[in-house]
């Protein structure tokens, strides 16, 4: 039977993301002949071939266009070479091999050419020359005595497709690593020949490099899962580049991939550290169950995916499907993950326990010092720190916070409906329901305590960026901030209460009854007012009107018919038509007509039933105070404002600097501040 040998390697996947697997194989294959030869001082050299540079003597990695792995194994002898010329060949099963890896040489490389030198049955040595490729399969170019008085192979891969040649490392360092994390089981087992890795400027032998990782921090457990037997090499890495926890799977002592541990160990989000320095965890997972379950390729394990049931969630698994009818019960990856992880746990109990007094430190100084909001989550729910990742920017530990909370809300709903929907039957006695009761109403006021923090400490804020608006933007121009920034503060500009959530406005800054209101309109045209017929173009700053007048239609209830004009200028600038400009606007909405809450127009729009009230927020330097006099204004009290009632019009007009607003505001909210902050 003729076999179209393309057909077979096209049958073969091989994941871009995988470009350094046929290296590996390659470096394995060096290994298993070392072993087989049985010496004590094997060697492998990997030669980086790259890309020739448009620079003389440039010291930039180009890319890989090859590799050349030579080793002083026992060599192609005429039992591995019919085994190579054998697609399947089962001459190394017991090492794992399946006859198939020299296959995906194939897959990332247009040809592979070998050199080896071997000893023959007579005693003599041979060299063994041959190329294998898609279209000639394997090409035998010599097989003759030698003058060579020791065995060894080199093989070429030759020619990189692109598509995995721009998924290769280009640095010495970290090829290093990867041939590292590959044969992390052979070097951990110290039953790796020595390995070095080279291009014209650089070199690393990967032994040194994995001794140097480890610094002696190694460990190796056994453990059981469901009868089935699995070792784990615990190692820290002091030498990787990234802050990633790693647990690798592996068959035959070859890593096949590896789970970031971070989603499974919360401890592990970025770099733990010890005397030796900072290091990540790398473990490798090795069992007979694997090494049984690898496919062809060596990408991945035959895991099939079943469904189970936990609690109310749906989750799928990865299970190992097992041949032998008569096996041990199918393991799933998640058994083998949740056995892993108490020795996990316990290799870096020393490391883990620093972590987290430093992150318990961490989080509870930024919520009673900075964020006191989530106070009573601290207090009510403290293994909630458990699941939260170490960080120094507040911003992201405020997300993480903020996570734990909408958790602990949801957590508080479920006790809440049960505490109301309870077994009464289970209540022993009054002091049982008290205790019961007591308990859950103190998170509940705790939790509002918290939102309550929340929101003062947004009103402060608040008020420290208002005043920071009051002083010069350009010291040298003596320039202050335009006045569009004050009012998008206060409420932004050209939207109205329709638009903008009752949360997101800061009229308190100015009377705390304006936060309660029927309608409002931020430099919106009079014309476009809600239930309010006007064609006049003008655009006060904040128009609001009073809860009630469009909705009862009941004008002589005083409490509520009152329409706030609010008009801004610009700090360090006062206006001496600002009252007019206001009168006018006053004027103007009387002369529309507004309706009722069944749209019926109210003809006594006119009368002396709607209020206005109206602030003009300016600065008061004495030649504005001088205008206001002249005016018939009078000085508040307080004597920092001017005020003045126009009965002919029902209107309230006072001018005030923005200096009082702030000061009256954070008077009435001092209370406050200084109970939360401490002040």
């Amino acid at each position: 039977m003729k076999i179209n040998f393309k057909s077979i390697v096209d049958t073969h996947k091989l994941p871009a993301s995988s470009p350094l697997l046929p290296l590996f194989e390659a470096i394995i294959n060096s290994i298993q002949s070392i072993e087989e030869a049985n010496i004590n001082d094997g060697q492998i050299i990997i030669n980086v071939i790259r890309e020739s540079s448009l620079l003389p003597k440039d010291n930039w990695e180009t890319d890989v266009d090859s590799f050349v792995v030579t080793d002083n194994g026992i060599g192609f002898n005429d039992k591995n070479y019919a085994s190579f010329d054998i697609y399947g060949s089962d001459y190394k099963l017991a090492m794992g091999c399946k006859g198939v890896g020299r296959v995906i040489w194939l897959k990332a490389f247009s040809k592979v050419i070998i050199e080896s030198t071997y000893l023959g049955s007579e005693g003599k040595y041979y060299d063994r020359n041959f190329d294998f490729s898609i279209f000639e399969e394997t090409k035998l170019i010599t097989n003759q005595l030698s003058a060579k008085t020791k065995a060894g192979t080199k093989v070429v891969l030759d020619g990189y497709i692109q598509k995995y040649k721009s998924k290769c490392p280009k640095r010495i360092d970290t090829l290093a690593r990867e041939i590292m994390n590959h044969c992390f089981a052979y070097l951990a087992l110290d039953n790796c020949p020595q390995i070095v890795i080279s291009d014209d400027q650089d070199s690393r032998c990967i032994n040194a490099v994995f001794a140097e990782s480890i610094k002696g921090n190694l460990s190796v457990k056994e453990f059981l899962v469901n009868g089935n037997s699995f070792s784990i090499i615990s190692a820290k890495n002091y030498a990787t580049s990234n802050d990633k926890h790693l647990l690798h799977f592996c068959a035959h002592n070859r890593e096949v991939f590896g789970d970031n541990l971070s989603n499974i160990i919360k401890e592990l989000t970025g770099k733990l550290s010890n005397d030796d320095g900072e290091f990540t965890y790398s473990g490798y997972i090795t069992g007979e169950i694997l090494d049984e379950n690898i496919n062809s390729e060596r990408t991945e394990f035959a895991f099939s995916k079943i469904e189970q049931i936990d609690m109310e969630e749906t989750e799928t698994y990865e299970q190992l499907e097992l041949e032998d009818e008569n096996s041990l019960k199918p393991v799933s990856k998640k058994d083998i993950v949740n056995a892993a992880i108490p020795i996990i746990r316990e290799f870096l109990s020393e490391e883990i326990a620093a972590y987290n007094i430093q992150k318990k430190d961490r989080i509870e100084h930024y919520v009673y010092c900075q964020n006191p909001r989530y106070r009573s989550l601290i207090k009510h729910n403290s293994e909630c720190i458990d699941r939260i990742p170490i960080t120094n920017d507040d911003e992201k530990l405020e997300l993480e916070l903020f996570k734990q909370e909408q958790k602990y809300r949801l957590h508080l709903k479920r006790e809440q409906k049960e505490y109301l929907n309870g077994d009464i039957d289970s209540i022993q006695d009054y002091s049982d329901y008290e205790s019961r009761c007591s308990s859950y109403l103190q998170k509940i006021s705790d939790l509002g305590k918290g939102d309550l923090a929340d929101y003062i400490t947004h009103r402060k804020v608040m008020l420290d960026i208002l005043a920071n608006n009051l002083k010069f933007t350009d010291d040298e121009k003596k320039k202050y901030a335009l006045e569009k920034s004050i009012h998008n503060l206060i409420f932004p500009m050209i939207t109205t209460s329709d638009d903008i959530d009752y949360n997101k406005h800061n009229l308190w800054i100015i009377d705390e009854k304006l936060a309660y209101h029927y309608y409002l309109a931020s430099d919106k045209p009079i014309s476009t007012y809600k239930d309010t017929e006007s064609d006049c173009p003008k655009e006060p700053d904040i128009t609001i009107f009073e809860p009630a007048f469009a909705l009862t239609g009941d004008l002589k209830d005083t409490s509520v018919n009152n329409i706030t004009i609010i008009e801004f200028k610009r700090p360090g600038r006062s206006d001496e038509d600002c009252v007019d400009q206001v009168v006018g606007y006053i004027k103007q909405i009387r002369d529309g007509r507004c309706k009722d809450k069944d749209g019926h127009v109210l003809a006594e729009m006119n009368g002396k039933f709607i209020r206005f009230s109206c602030y003009i927020l300016c600065d008061i330097p004495a030649k504005m105070a001088e205008f206001l006099e002249g005016r018939n204004f009078r000085k508040t009290p307080d004597g920092n404002s001017y005020y003045q009632y126009f009965d002919i019009y029902n209107a309230y007009i006072e001018v005030l600097p923005y200096s009082k607003i702030i000061n009256d505001s954070q008077r009435r909210n001092k209370i406050l501040f200084d109970r939360l902050f401490c002040q």
